[in-house]
């Protein structure tokens, strides 16, 4: 091989690799079918990490390993409620855990004691989530616990996350429909309040932050999503997807669009059902 294409060669290689350098990392977040409770899997940088662990033991272990999942970059609690903790111990049991965060609470369950054992005997790093803390957990990808006024000290005793990556947002929300906010900016995500419910749904917050997409996770069993919280968000704009009609919601972005899809498994877990909704743009 002469010179000249030599070096032809080493500067296509060169610009091949510079342009896989670049490109933008896809992230993907699986709102999981765990029922009337909150498990969410944030997949970024090849590593995964997962925010609560749904309302019963298997669900949440059984997506992870169907997804052949057994290492966890971070482990987020965002509270102890049982709709988020039942699962964690299943989900410590079938992987490894390399960062593990929940919120401060005095509040607790048995079957959370045994978690605290776990974590106290194989040694796994273990913090608070404090407000107004930014964590990492990719390139260009970060979970902020945002900063929220309570008017007592042990008031709605959660933590509210925002996932930023590139321009799209999500927002975590819990049981607090209207928490107080450091921040107004609208969001591209929301993970709705309560599931849903009527109590939780506050018009004023739902249009301050102007949500594309709002996300319930949700049972199959009892009356669902309140009738007009859902038209209240789609009247502010926002298109509902919920797990109870279309299983886990996934959305995979590259930081500048989005697309939205839903998996769905059978019961016995053999049919896989997957679906490509839309591709979009935020705004």
């Amino acid at each position: 091989m002469k010179l000249s294409q030599k070096l032809s060669f080493f500067g296509l290689f060169l610009l091949l690799l510079f342009l896989s350098c670049v490109s933008a990392e896809e992230t993907n977040i699986h709102v999981i079918d765990v029922g009337t409770g909150d498990a969410v899997l944030i997949e970024t940088d090849g590593k995964y990490t997962l925010i609560d662990a749904g309302p019963d033991r298997n669900t949440t272990a059984k997506y992870l390993t169907s997804h052949n999942i057994t290492d966890l970059f971070l482990f987020l609690v965002t509270s102890m409620d049982p709709g988020k903790i039942r699962g964690i111990e299943e989900v410590m049991n079938r992987t490894v855990v390399h960062d593990y965060r929940a919120i401060k609470t005095g509040l607790s369950y048995p079957s959370y004691t045994r978690v605290l054992d776990k974590i106290k005997n194989e040694s796994i790093p273990y913090t608070f989530l404090e407000p107004g803390e930014i964590i990492s957990i990719g390139e260009d990808t970060i979970i902020e616990v945002v900063n929220v006024t309570r008017p007592y000290p042990d008031m709605n005793d959660e933590a509210v996350l925002k996932l930023v990556t590139g321009e799209i947002s999500m927002l975590f929300l819990s049981q607090n429909g209207a928490p107080k906010m450091d921040t107004d900016d609208s969001i591209t995500i929301l993970r709705v309040p309560d599931h849903g419910s009527k109590k939780a749904y506050n018009a004023g917050f739902i249009h301050q932050l102007k949500p594309e997409i709002a996300v319930i996770s949700t049972g199959r069993v009892g009356k669902g999503p309140d009738k007009v919280a859902m038209m209240g968000m789609e009247a502010a704009g926002a298109e509902v997807f919920r797990t109870d009609i279309r299983g886990t919601i996934i959305i995979s972005t590259d930081g500048e669009k989005y697309s939205i899809g839903s998996n769905r498994t059978s019961s016995a877990g053999s049919i896989s059902l997957i679906s490509v909704i839309e591709t979009r743009p935020p705004g």
